[in-house]
């Protein structure tokens, strides 16, 4: 993570000093006829913030010996503020501007491959799309609010043609429409990394479970190029391809085929369960209670859903709204926690975790019908969330009535 950082800063430090000397030389330049501006899509890379590909718009003069990439994809580490922003939502994405050189070497390091498709534009399109961008790119413009799914480097391209060429181009992607939701979009890439998927799942609620139109795929760059493969833009009152066909500019090596290995969050709290599953069984039959084991359970529970309370209501992040995850990862359980290491437990701490058994089992007979796709690895925490709140009631219950009749034994002797 730390070498990740530091690449991106040194990246960002590159890109500030491109920006100074390209400010003034972009000011008033016209591209040459021969100029040919294209879209390009990087595949996707090992690391989280990669693992989704990336979209950029290349500007590639012969004539001026320009060639330069407009990348949405960028942001400022010395922003004020940084880390808390960006938990927030509120960190501003920038446009910038990279020789395309640098730009492809960089992805030819991280072994990803690179796309290239030339936009069918008449002489006076390339110079409407190129006063685009460079207007854009004004220190006043060229911010943004970022959102993964609505706000990004793929959509901002998008946006950007439609907004230069009004009403002129047309998304023919019918055909890509396969019925699916952003979790199922987003679950298409993460395979490799489990770990990564299952905590996406508990951090993002219901609103990306809705169905999302041929149009919104194209919040990623796979399907921003295949949109634009099959868009066309009007000239002179005739609908032409919108871009050529795809050519490569560079071809990673097929990376070899990985699962995340063999320890993957379902068989993970599965074999936890059966922990779970154990320990009550012998605390059954010790009559006892594990109450260490209880206090780190529902502390950890509580304190996951403290972070997924925050990430709907103090943050800006709309995709992590309304989570159902919260009716068994209940904040409150913190409290709980404390007074679970007691060997008495009060009245309302047993009504409480009676409640807490009932929705968890709710969240497990409702599963196939919750508004949210909950992760797989969810169903087993569940579970072990049910079993242990059950067997605290019973518990305190059994120990009450061991007490009234040693106190009923005593008073008759």
């Amino acid at each position: 993570m730390k070498l990740y950082f530091k690449k991106l800063s040194l990246i960002f430090t590159l890109l500030l000093l491109f920006a100074t000397q390209a400010q003034a030389q972009f000011e008033g330049t016209r591209l040459s006829p021969e100029a040919k501006i294209s879209l390009i899509t990087c595949s996707p890379g090992d690391e989280l913030y990669a693992i989704f590909g990336h979209s950029a718009v290349r500007v590639n003069d012969p004539a001026t010996g320009m060639d330069i990439v407009f990348n949405y994809g960028t942001f400022d580490f010395n922003e004020p503020g940084f880390y808390i922003k960006f938990i927030r939502g509120k960190l501003n994405y920038k446009l910038s501007i990279a020789y395309f050189q640098d730009f492809a070497y960089s992805y030819t390091l991280d072994n990803r491959s690179i796309y290239e498709q030339e936009m069918n534009f008449t002489e006076a399109q390339k110079q409407q799309y190129w006063q685009f961008l460079t207007n854009n790119y004004l220190p006043q413009n060229r911010f943004y609010l970022y959102d993964f799914f609505f706000d990004n480097c793929a959509t901002r391209i998008r946006d950007g043609i439609e907004a230069t060429f009004p009403n002129q181009v047309t998304f023919n992607i019918n055909h890509l429409d396969q019925d699916m939701s952003f979790r199922n979009l987003i679950d298409l890439y993460l395979p490799p990394q489990p770990w990564s998927d299952f905590g996406i799942d508990l951090a993002l609620g219901a609103p990306i479970d809705q169905k999302a139109t041929p149009y919104e795929y194209m919040f990623l760059p796979d399907y921003l190029s295949e949109g634009f493969g099959s868009a066309t833009i009007q000239q002179d009152g005739k609908q032409v391809p919108l871009v050529g066909e795809p050519t490569v500019i560079f071809q990673n090596s097929p990376p070899p085929a990985s699962a995340g290995g063999p320890f993957t969050p379902v068989l993970v709290w599965w074999l936890f369960f059966g922990a779970v599953a154990f320990i009550t069984f012998l605390d059954y039959k010790r009559r006892k209670r594990s109450r260490t084991f209880d206090v780190f359970l529902f502390l950890i529970t509580g304190l996951l859903g403290v972070l997924l309370f925050l990430l709907w209501f103090a943050t800006d992040h709309q995709a992590a709204a309304n989570n159902y995850n919260l009716l068994w990862a209940l904040p409150t359980h913190v409290v709980a926690a404390a007074f679970l290491a007691r060997p008495v437990l009060p009245g309302w701490l047993q009504k409480y975790m009676l409640a807490t058994a009932a929705l968890a089992l709710i969240t497990l007979l409702l599963w196939f019908v919750w508004p949210q796709q909950l992760h797989n690895a969810v169903f087993p925490i569940a579970l072990a969330l049910l079993t242990r709140a059950a067997y605290t009631v019973w518990a305190a219950r059994q120990l009450t009535v061991t007490s009234n009749s040693n106190l009923k034994i005593k008073e008759r002797i």
